[in-house]
């Protein structure tokens, strides 16, 4: 158990600091716990000591000689955006080297990101910055309230964020992968064992989520096929001959046939149920001047039948039109109504979120939301792959985020020009690397129309489904996902020297644990579970049972 110790000079940021402790650890899969004095230590526990001021040797000595200690400097200006200047936060970023070049926000001056003590005697380490408050300055959006800048939109441009150049990068994650090293590499020198829940259900190197916004359903009209003419002059001048023909041939179909290339629903479902895999759909419940379609349709309220039979999820897409809780309260219980399912997540239409944004989305307490990505890049917005609570302006979120990496968008490089099919596989290739690398997700969204806006869509997505297969992933569906995530949260481990007890309050399918350490699994009672070498595996376990799992010391 991690038993975390927080300074009393720190009190009045306590909601802010336990926000930042519980991420870390619920994402690396540890239980943890909070004290108030070292006198509540158990012998198997490993003390993390958050504080503005670094213990003494002497108190390092009595501590670090019965547990594995780990000191965290507080900054406390990380949790204030008043002390906080753009060009102040761009000259405290430095850059480390971790699993991947990542920043992080100091004002110390260091060579290693983290050390051991010295002292012989001392079985402790220390971080050389604040790691826990540069989580909470990232999951909290702090920059867009130190920047003033904004867009047309009145949202924060992200080419302004002193982060933009690490936006491929998920350094949060890289944080979390540095503590984990650290608590491993102690609890190894100490001989101490430790258990994680391993981040998914199978033990699976990453999850990975499909999702369709349903934002456009009508390609064309006399209208528009009369603008696109200019459209069409400028891919040809600029030598996008695929994209124009691709373009010219679908408009010859609907003059024929009437009919409507952005219906593709069935594309996108046989691609997928090939694959054996189900997806997500986000659908606006409200026509409005984003919106072109309505749920009064009865060939989209069959559409949406048909995609609830064969397993898939229903989302609500948010709009701007009415932004007010009583409202998207009405448009959710409309949405949950069509699809005869008992809840729903969300996604805001073309990701536009800020404070306000995040505020209405927890009002409605969505089953999760799929709402954080970046705008013209794909990457990471808050610099995690992670599912995780927003923090908004009364606290911790009730819903999960799980953030979105990749979008059909990006393949656009301007208005008349689309990346290379190569280019695209090689990126996509590249971003669910960094899941695997890191345990994250690799969630993605191909609207409805891009099956018609990119001529290469077929192709491209059906390599993306192999590649997918490829790799030891968890596909599942943004629901599953977020309901799985909260339930491993709430699995307590308890250990003790010889043997450790798993409390299940809820029914789960499948939770795996890693056993860290030279210890070997004797005998499992109490739930049916498989041994894989130092890995446990449950399944179909019944809400509060509890399982006690022996071990033998290698020593």
């Amino acid at each position: 158990m991690i038993s975390i110790l927080i300074s009393s000079d720190l009190e009045n940021l306590k909601k802010e600091i336990r926000y930042a402790l519980g991420f870390v650890f619920q994402s690396l899969g540890y239980s943890y716990n909070f004290i108030t004095d070292t006198d509540q230590l158990r012998p198997q526990d490993i003390l993390v000591i958050y504080a503005y001021s670094e213990p003494t040797i002497d108190d390092l000595r009595a501590l670090a000689k019965r547990f594995v200690t780990l000191y965290i400097p507080a900054d406390i200006e990380l949790y204030d955006h008043k002390a906080y200047s753009p060009d102040k936060l761009r000259k405290n970023i430095k850059e480390v080297k971790l699993l991947s070049p990542t920043p992080v926000i100091s004002a110390r001056v260091f060579t290693y990101p983290a050390s051991n003590y010295a002292d012989q005697e001392i079985n402790a380490g220390k971080f050389s910055f604040d790691l826990i408050g540069n989580v909470f300055f990232h999951l909290s959006g702090m920059e867009e309230k130190i920047d003033s800048a904004r867009n047309e939109a009145g949202f924060y441009p992200e080419s302004s964020s002193a982060f933009y150049k690490y936006r491929e990068i998920p350094y949060v994650d890289n944080l979390l992968w540095l503590m984990d090293s650290m608590l491993r590499e102690h609890g190894k020198a100490r001989k101490q064992y430790s258990i994680q829940k391993m981040a998914w259900p199978l033990g699976q190197e990453s999850a990975v989520v499909l999702t369709h916004s349903v934002d456009d359903l009508q390609k064309w009209d006399l209208g528009s096929m009369v603008l696109s003419i200019a459209d069409d002059i400028m891919m040809i001048l600029s030598f996008s001959f695929k994209q124009f023909w691709h373009q010219l041939t679908g408009k010859i179909k609907y003059v024929f046939t009437n009919y409507e290339l952005n219906w593709n629903f069935d594309e996108f479902r046989k691609l997928e149920r090939d694959a054996g895999m189900r997806s997500n759909f986000f659908i606006a419940a409200h026509n409005s001047k984003e919106i072109d379609y309505s749920l009064d349709d009865p060939d989209l309220a069959e559409e949406i039948k048909d995609l609830v039979k064969e397993g898939n999820e229903i989302g609500l897409l948010i709009t701007e039109d009415k932004l007010n809780r009583d409202e998207q309260m009405t448009r959710k219980q409309i949405l949950l109504h069509q699809t005869k399912c008992p809840d729903a997540g969300c996604r805001q239409l073309d990701y536009l979120m800020d404070h306000r944004l995040m505020d209405l989305h927890n009002a409605i307490n969505p089953q999760y939301s799929m709402s954080s990505s970046l705008q013209n890049n794909p990457g990471y917005k808050c610099g995690t792959g992670m599912p995780y609570n927003p923090w908004i302006s009364s606290g911790k979120a009730v819903y999960t985020e799980i953030p979105t990496v990749y979008r059909d968008k990006f393949l656009k490089l301007n208005r008349f020009k689309t990346m290379g099919l190569e280019d695209a596989k090689h990126q996509v290739r590249r971003f669910l690397q960094n899941a695997s690398r890191t345990h994250g997700v690799f969630a993605l969204d191909f609207r409805i129309a891009s099956y018609t806006d990119i001529y290469y869509c077929e192709k491209l997505y059906a390599y993306i489904l192999a590649l997918i297969k490829s790799h030891k992933s968890w596909v599942c569906k943004a629901g599953e996902l977020a309901n799985w995530w909260r339930k491993r949260g709430r699995v307590v481990v308890d250990e003790s020297e010889y043997e450790f007890s798993v409390f299940f309050p809820d029914d789960l399918e499948n939770l795996s644990l890693q056993v860290n350490g030279d210890v070997k699994i004797v005998e499992i009672d109490g739930v049916a579970a498989k041994i894989d070498g130092n890995q446990i595996r449950f399944s179909n376990v019944k809400a509060e049972s509890v399982a006690v799992i022996r071990l033998d010391h290698n020593r």
